[in-house]
């Protein structure tokens, strides 16, 4: 099932909360350093940053529809094997219907 994610707390107007769960949070790694020719050539259709939002919605309970109020925080590292961008995603999966 697909899930929309809302980073604001109020929903578009004719939808309305019929229930909340308890608040996810994801945390992945992107690297954003240079990955050489050849790993560049066997990544090439790689996405990570959006595999990190496809596993922080997949962590959502399987019947919401929904991940309110979606706060999104980054922070870097350099280490020997390159430099990576760490993504944290925080929200509250629901289920909303239109009103």
């Amino acid at each position: 099932m697909s899930k929309t994610m809302f980073t604001t707390d109020n929903l578009p107007e004719g939808f309305i909360v019929k229930e909340t769960f308890g608040i996810i949070q994801y945390t992945g790694t992107v690297e954003v350093s240079h990955k050489g020719l050849l790993r560049g050539m066997l990544e090439r259709n790689k996405n990570e940053y959006q595999d990190v939002i496809d596993a922080f919605v997949n962590s959502a309970p399987r019947e919401s529809n929904a991940i309110l109020g979606v706060q999104i925080s980054t922070s870097s590292q350099q280490f020997s094997n390159g430099t990576f961008l760490y993504v944290t995603y925080i929200g509250t999966p629901a289920i909303i219907e239109e009103n």
